[in-house]
């Protein structure tokens, strides 16, 4: 695993998915207050972009079809069929973001 700035802090503005890429990897990252999720930016589902969905309390729901996925575990379901992406751990140093790709 490498460790990687993805953003500031003032890049993100609270519970708005942002996209984000390291390397060829497409992300997303959402804060929360003080707390920062970074997964996989493209749903398993129907390769929708997760940055154009909605966040909320620890949630995010696709744009296309409405799968909804926990950021604290990339655990998801779409009318109760799973599906997973990739979370990834993320640290908060200072004013920055860090990411471990």
């Amino acid at each position: 695993m490498v460790r990687q700035r993805i953003a500031g802090l003032g890049e993100l503005p609270d519970k708005t998915p942002v996209p984000k890429t390291v390397g060829t990897k497409a992300l997303v990252v959402v804060r929360d207050g003080k707390t920062v999720y970074v997964c996989d930016g493209v749903c398993p589902h129907g390769r929708w972009l997760l940055s154009l969905g909605t966040y909320e309390n620890g949630k995010l729901r696709c744009k296309g079809h409405g799968a909804v996925y926990d950021l604290a575990t990339g655990q998801g379901f779409l009318n109760g069929y799973p599906l997973q992406i990739k979370v990834y751990k993320s640290e908060v140093v200072g004013e920055e973001v860090y990411v471990e790709i």
